[in-house]
Order: C-alpha cells, then sequence, then structure tokens
C-alpha cells in the first residue's frame, strides 16, 4: 500500500482570475511529485493544486495528468483494486529526459528523487563512498547531470578518456603508442608466424592487467604468456617475475627503428610499465578532469555556483594527498578519501542532502558517513 507523504507548499497562492503561464500547472505536478519520496495520490495532488492555483475541476487536473503521461514525464500507478485512488510517479530516466526536454524549468537535480534515479540506472550503489562523490556531483552541477541522463556512463566513461589521453595524460599515451608500433615491427621481422595485427597486439598489450599479472608465481606467469603472446621472448615474463615492473632498465628518450633482441624485450617491458602507470593515474585524476570540465560548461552556460566552484577546487586539493580506494568490495579510507568525506560532509549540511545523511552539524554529518563507509573497508 503506497503512503502519501506531504509536502510544505512553498509558493503563494493564485489569486482568482490569475493568469498561468503556459504549462505552469504541468510544471508543478512534477515538481510536487519529484518532492515526495513515493508515489504521490490524486488526492495529495488535487490538494495541492487546490492550494498553490485554487483548481478545483477534477477533470481538468486529470487532463494535466493523463498529458504529461502522454509525454513519458510521469508514470501511472493502477490501484490494486477497483475503486481505490490512482498515484503517479516519476520513476525512469525516460520520465528525467523527457521533463528536461518538455520542461527546462524544472531544475531536476534539486530533487532528491531525480538523483537517486540516475544513482540506480547508472548502477551507483551506496557501499561506496563513489556513491557519495557522484550524488554530489549530479546535485552541484546542471550540465553533468543532464549528460547523465542524456548520454549514460559509458559515454561519459569514454569522453574522459578523450580527456585525459588529449590533455595531461598525452605525452605517456603516445609513447606507449610508439613504443608497441616499433615493437611490433620487430616482432614480424624476427618471427613469421606472428599471427596478431599490430592493432590487435597493441590493444592485447594495453587490456592486460600488468599490475596483477606482475605479481603471479613464475610458471602462471609463463604459462598465460604462452597462451596470449606464444612468439614474443620468453625473457619478458620472466623479467617481469624478477623486476615486478618496477625495477626495470631505463630506455632512452629517442625510439631506434631498428631494434636487437635485448631491446626488443627492454622497450616491450617499458611499454608494459608505462600502460600500468597509465591506469593508475587515469583512475585518480579522471574524477579532477571530470569535475572540471563540467564547472567550466557550467560556467558558460551561467549555471554554476560558489558551491560548485568550491567543491572542485577542494577535490583537487584533497587529491593531493595520500591516496587509497574507494572501489566497491575494496574501501581503502586514507588521507584523501578521508578528506573528500570531510568535504561531502559540508555539501550535504549545505543542501540537506542526501537527506539519509543529514544532521544538524557538520561534524555529525561527517561522524556518521565515516562510520558507514568504514564498515565497508577492506580489513588491512
Amino acid at each position: 500500500m503506497f503512503k502519501y507523504l506531504s509536502v510544505v507548499v512553498r509558493y503563494m497562492p493564485k489569486r482568482q482570475g490569475d493568469r498561468l503561464n503556459v504549462g505552469e500547472v504541468k510544471s508543478s505536478i512534477l515538481k510536487f511529485t519529484l518532492e515526495n519520496e513515493g508515489p504521490v495520490g490524486e488526492p495529495a495532488i488535487r490538494d495541492f493544486l487546490l492550494k498553490k492555483y485554487d483548481v478545483m475541476d477534477q477533470g481538468n487536473i486529470n487532463r494535466h495528468l493523463h498529458d504529461l503521461q502522454k509525454l513519458d514525464c510521469i508514470e501511472l500507478i493502477p490501484p490494486e483494486k477497483k475503486g481505490l485512488r490512482n498515484y503517479w510517479d516519476i520513476k525512469k530516466l525516460k520520465n528525467l529526459r523527457n521533463i528536461k526536454h518538455e520542461f527546462p524549468e524544472v531544475r531536476l537535480n534539486d530533487y532528491e528523487k531525480s538523483i537517486n534515479i540516475v544513482l540506480r540506472e547508472l548502477e551507483h550503489f551506496e557501499r561506496s563512498p563513489d556513491w557519495l562523490n557522484f550524488y554530489l556531483k549530479l546535485l552541484i552541477s546542471t550540465s553533468f547531470f543532464n549528460t547523465c541522463i542524456e548520454a549514460g556512463s559509458r559515454t561519459l566513461d569514454k569522453g574522459i578518456w578523450k580527456i585525459y589521453i588529449t590533455s595531461i595524460g598525452s605525452y605517456r599515451h603516445q609513447r606507449i603508442d610508439n613504443l608497441l608500433k616499433v615493437c611490433y615491427s620487430a616482432y614480424i621481422k624476427q618471427n613469421s608466424e606472428f599471427k596478431l595485427s599490430e592493432i590487435e597486439f597493441a590493444n592485447t598489450i594495453k587490456a592486460h592487467p600488468w599490475e596483477i599479472y606482475r605479481f603471479f608465481a613464475e610458471d602462471v606467469l609463463l604459462k598465460g604468456f604462452e597462451k596470449d603472446f606464444p612468439c614474443l621472448p620468453k625473457e619478458i615474463p620472466l623479467k617481469i617475475f624478477e623486476t615486478k615492473l618496477s625495477e626495470i632498465e631505463e630506455t632512452p628518450e629517442k625510439i631506434p627503428e631498428e631494434m636487437n633482441d635485448k631491446d626488443l624485450v627492454k622497450y616491450t617491458l617499458d611499454a608494459m610499465r608505462l600502460r600500468m602507470e597509465e591506469k593508475l593515474d587515469f583512475k585518480f585524476s579522471s574524477d579532477d578532469l571530470l569535475l572540471e570540465h563540467f564547472l567550466h560548461h557550467d560556467m558558460l552556460i551561467g549555471t554554476d555556483s560558489p558551491e560548485e566552484l568550491y567543491f572542485v577546487n577542494k577535490t583537487k586539493e584533497n587529491h593531493t594527498l595520500p591516496r587509497g580506494s574507494t572501489a566497491s568490495g575494496r574501501v581503502i579510507l586514507r588521507e584523501a578519501e578521508l578528506a573528500d568525506l570531510r568535504l561531502a560532509s559540508e555539501m550535504i549540511f549545505k543542501f540537506k542532502q542526501p537527506s539519509r545523511f543529514s544532521f544538524d552539524t557538520v561534524d555529525e554529518i561527517y561522524q556518521t558517513v565515516l562510520e558507514y563507509y568504514s564498515l565497508r573497508q577492506v580489513q588491512q
């Protein structure tokens, strides 16, 4: 059975005879629905419209609701038994997209319900501090919220990777490509049975989790290379086992056009080391790049705020501190993560969202989120 949650009407009611703006009643129905935690019964909607607009005609109200349903802005939840009231709700990403297009005056990221829909659809769950960080980014940045509901997380991930490899990560990324190109040419000359194309070779090297492989036992590492890289010199997995890719011989800045066997091993190992470093650097810098990009976008369209600027600058400052992990199932809270939780607490206090962590003081909020995520830490 749905529970009707009453909300405070925040606007002065229209006086009899006042002219309504086009779409104003529909926009207000949407805002009222978003302000409620769960589905909203039709009697509650009628009561709200009566107080705000002095609208009493049930047929007119039903027409507004069904117009919104046809636009896919709102969902009808029929009663379980005939004769009971209908309920209405906004619960899907397509509802948010259509509201954005049809009613741009509704600032969707002001509402906890909207943000939770996006988090749920993009499969961000509360087990990790990443959920809280993502929630706050959606709350403070209109352009980030709009991009998430229009493009989805996969497009967003691809976009931020492009920004990374063409900005702060460009030198390393280009060197990896150059190393793999020359190494591939050398392998082809030395082994006519080498089956992979240049693109397949480069993609396979880049895709392998060298940060994990380097800790494999010697026999496991050798077998893995025989399966994935049957034509590569046996010295490569042996050197990975010996050095863990952290104590390999430095390579000159200039990459030779022709390589002997020793150079081939040395430069291939260097490409693997750089790819491992690239993945780690991207993991730690992608969040800052994302925040900065959407801050600049919000500045361009005039939707930025002092809170957003403060959040972005403080996050970048926090991320100069020693880092742990916020990955679900592998939470490790170190100085940077603790500073992020303190910053999150300030934002929660300011905006009173998310409500599950909203308390009377910043310290109370911080202790609550710290306790919540400490329970999910990896035991060290």
